[in-house]
């Protein structure tokens, strides 16, 4: 009979204690090591196809190509040649071409007539423009707007009413000009319409410049201007030597006008002076000064003139 072996008790034994705490320990890491694993999975099939369905979606980028890109259709400009078909002109067409260079040549003629010697003189030409507000319209608008309009009105004629689709007018206005044998006066009542309204802008140009104070009178500064008067003998039944002038101001002397003239004697020496004064002047307005000496003299001249 074999003896039985006695067993020892795990919990008296600190060897085996240690050995079971070890093995507790290593069970816990092999658990946390799987639920980290489990939480870290790759992605699900969901959103694995998602992110291919998405990729499917992108446009593959075009490959870049050597051919040149093809150039935007041009429509060809419209004609009177491709609107018209038969006659250029007519009669009656010529007719109104004939009717608005006769009208014209009837202008012509009478402004050159009337505008003649206006731009010499600025008080002429300011007094003409002030009572012919035509003078301020230029007359070649006038006639190419009348010409213009005969023009079209014969375009759509001889096309049915499509004026509306040629891109320009000027070759049909030559063509239907020459046919209608026109072309030379039509350039001829143009030029001298260009050169009335030349004329007419220089009779603007001289009234643009007419001095600011009447004619007669002579500037002595941008203010005052003044002439030579006639006037009363102030001496009476005494001999004196006497001269008047004639001022006026522009913004007006509201303190006072102050003028003195010095008198000559035949060798033009000065041989005495005389003032005159008013005590004011309002814009625009004349005044009429006098200048008397009891010492005879020959002549005179104007030596200052001050404005307050």
């Amino acid at each position: 009979m074999i003896p039985r072996r006695a067993v020892k008790h795990p919990c008296r034994d600190f060897s085996m204690i240690s050995k079971g705490i070890c093995l507790a320990v290593g069970a816990a890491l092999v658990l946390t090591g799987c639920t980290t694993a489990s939480t870290s999975s790759p992605e699900s099939a969901e959103e694995t196809e998602v992110a291919d369905e998405s990729d499917e979606l992108l446009a593959p980028e075009p490959e870049p190509s050597d051919e040149p890109s093809p150039s935007p259709s041009r429509q060809e400009p419209t004609g009177y040649a491709d609107v018209v078909n038969g006659p250029l002109t007519s009669a009656a067409i010529c007719d109104s071409y004939s009717a608005v260079l006769d009208r014209y040549g009837e202008i012509i003629a009478k402004r050159k007539k009337t505008l003649k010697g206006k731009d010499g003189d600025p008080y002429t030409a300011a007094k003409f423009a002030n009572r012919n507000a035509w003078l301020y319209e230029d007359v070649a608008v006038g006639f190419e707007r009348e010409m213009t309009s005969a023009v079209t009105d014969a375009l759509n004629t001889v096309s049915d009413g499509q004026a509306g689709l040629v891109e320009s007018l000027d070759p049909f206005r030559e063509d239907s000009f020459q046919a209608c044998g026109l072309d030379q006066e039509y350039s001829t009542v143009r030029s001298d319409v260009a050169a009335v309204d030349q004329q007419q802008a220089s009779v603007v140009r001289a009234a643009n410049n007419k001095p600011w104070y009447p004619k007669g009178y002579n500037e002595y500064s941008s203010n005052v201007a003044w002439k030579w008067a006639d006037g009363p003998d102030p001496c009476g039944y005494s001999r004196c030597w006497y001269n008047y002038i004639k001022v006026i101001s522009l913004d007006g002397c509201p303190s006072g006008l102050y003028a003195e003239v010095n008198e000559l004697n035949s060798a033009g020496t000065v041989i005495g002076w005389s003032n005159d004064s008013v005590p004011s002047l309002r814009p625009g307005q004349k005044a009429r000064l006098v200048f008397v000496s009891y010492d005879p003299a020959d002549a005179s001249s104007l030596a200052e003139i001050s404005c307050y």
